[in-house]
């Protein structure tokens, strides 16, 4: 039986070759190497709070203009890339393509971005982490996409960081507008109320690592990591796989906005 189930597969891929999911190009890897080199990675110095990329002369452990005048509800926030040329295409590709391949290279890639913390002089306290919330979509919206990236991302990486996935805590009861196109003040008018804790013991003085894809003004993750905090979350850490590119950061040609192409 396993030769014949290993003879279909052998069939499949003459009819149907194996390709990477970003640029399309044959190869067994769902993101081939060429595609991962193109990645933006960010690296210090950035934001010690909302993880915004510095300009180099900036010092290692600053926090930025916009979170001292206006500290964010999370503790801290990091992201793995700039959301930019080839990983912002995975991005999309999983949330718009369907695309769910991307899942797990995604999800490693968050993984590895937790676990590089650890050897960030005053690097955030991932070990004292006790869950994974995912930032769920309203349910027309999982139902409109067919799945809900985030909570396929948090399954992944909960097994890969040996922590349970907390994805019925959070719950979107109201069926926000796309953000693109919104100003920063519109975006966290639109997300007000957008989220509310369903079991708010099972946050109490817990240690929650919040999952999203993209992180462009963070009024998304302000907004989900407020009701955790009013829940009872002892701490609440943001983590996504890219972030805006910063007008100040060489690399033009990305829109505020352009993580949300479609409804």
């Amino acid at each position: 039986m396993s030769r014949l189930k290993k003879l279909g597969e052998e069939l499949l891929e003459l009819i149907f070759p194996p390709a990477c999911e970003v640029c399309s190009g044959l190869g067994r890897e769902v993101i081939c190497t060429s595609c991962r080199e193109q990645f933006e990675f960010i690296s210090a110095p950035y934001c010690q709070c909302c993880g915004k990329p510095l300009p180099k002369s900036a010092s290692h452990a600053v926090v930025c203009g916009e979170c001292r005048k206006e500290p964010p509800r999370f503790d801290a926030a990091r992201a793995v890339g700039l959301h930019t040329r080839t990983l912002r295409e995975a991005v999309i590709r999983l949330k718009f393509k369907r695309r769910q391949r991307l899942t797990e290279p995604l999800a490693e890639l968050l993984a590895e971005r937790v676990l590089a913390e650890r050897f960030v002089p005053d690097g955030l306290p991932w070990a004292s982490l006790t869950g994974v919330v995912p930032v769920v979509l309203h349910p027309h919206r999982r139902g409109w996409r067919g799945f809900d990236q985030a909570v396929l991302l948090s399954r992944r990486l909960s097994t890969l960081l040996e922590l349970p996935c907390l994805e019925q805590v959070l719950v979107r009861r109201k069926n926000t507008k796309p953000q693109i196109g919104l100003s920063p003040t519109q975006r966290r008018q639109n997300v007000q109320g957008a989220f509310a804790v369903a079991d708010a013991p099972a946050v109490a003085g817990e240690g929650l690592l919040l999952i999203d894809d993209v992180y462009t003004t963070g009024s998304t993750l302000n907004a989900a990591a407020a009701v955790l905090r009013r829940a009872g979350a002892q701490a609440v850490y943001a983590l996504t796989i890219t972030r805006a590119v910063p007008l100040t950061h060489p690399q033009l040609g990305y829109r505020l906005g352009d993580e949300e192409d479609l409804p």
